[in-house]
């Protein structure tokens, strides 16, 4: 396992979109805040480890500082899933876009891709119809996500749209005492565009140990994602704290079939810590 500071403003901004969907962003109705402030501004640093991509046994881990940005304006916010835009919304049921970020650095040295095109981190963008099933509104409770994304590559040689991923998932949220616990179950179906950006190996990349494949759309995986935050305040000093663990499963997916692919498991961590200053 690799460790790297990195410092890339690309690299940071993605690292903040996938730790604020993941973990430590605010509830947009926090119970114990009856009043939040519509903007908040911070700095911190970030941490996460995982795969190079799933079907990937290598891993690498790397940190960050990132900047911390939440906005709750009436349509568009920066809160608990990312960047997103209201615009349908109530406590049963909302329609929203939103944006959330996969971080994939130096799959050069990746060496199942060994002479391949560097992999992208990757930034999805698209629309998402919720629906709360147990809680006086989103901010506890289950409720159902059923969002579609567009996905672009970022960072690589051929970055730009990769194709599309179709996400539903059931998501938990509840207080435990000063902690805010987020539990995320769900499947994927992607596009065969999307699935060959990763699998397919053309014939210019066929080796002795790497056949020829041409992945096809259809089912991803399914995946569980369990994480914690919490706000602390110490002498006016208001800091966060937060935390999560993902694990994949890509058992029955067409491409499980590729060379690249060496494990149907995959488990992703990060932390992050925030300095709020306004």
């Amino acid at each position: 396992m690799q460790l790297h500071l990195l410092f890339k403003p690309s690299i940071a901004a993605l690292l903040l979109t996938f730790l604020s969907s993941a973990a430590y962003a605010q509830k947009n109705q926090d119970p114990s805040d009856s009043n939040p402030k519509k903007w908040e501004l911070g700095l911190g640093v970030g941490a996460v480890s995982g795969p190079d991509y799933r079907g990937s046994d290598e891993y690498r881990s790397f940190i960050s500082p990132i900047p911390y940005f939440v906005y709750r304006g009436k349509i568009i916010r920066s809160d608990r899933d990312g960047v997103r835009g209201n615009f349908l919304r109530t406590d049963q049921y909302e329609f929203t876009v939103s944006a959330s970020a996969s971080i994939t650095p130096e799959t050069d040295k990746s060496t199942l891709r060994e002479d391949m095109p560097e992999l992208g981190s990757t930034l999805e963008l698209g629309p998402s119809f919720n629906i709360n099933l147990t809680g006086d509104s989103f901010a506890e409770g289950w409720h159902l996500q059923i969002p579609w994304r567009a996905v672009f590559a970022i960072g690589a040689e051929d970055s730009g749209y990769i194709g599309s991923v179709f996400t539903p998932q059931f998501v938990y949220r509840n207080k435990l005492q000063e902690w805010t616990f987020t539990y995320r179950a769900g499947v994927a179906f992607a596009s065969e565009d999307y699935h060959d950006y990763y699998y397919k190996v053309d014939h210019d990349y066929v080796t002795a140990t790497r056949n020829y494949f041409d992945a096809s759309g259809g089912y991803s995986g399914w995946n569980n994602q369990a994480a914690f935050s919490r706000k602390f305040n110490h002498n006016g000093i208001n800091t966060q704290l937060a935390f999560f663990i993902r694990y994949d499963n890509i058992e029955g997916a067409d491409f499980t079939n590729s060379s690249l692919v060496v494990s149907n498991h995959s488990y992703r961590g990060g932390i992050a810590f925030i300095w709020v200053i306004k």
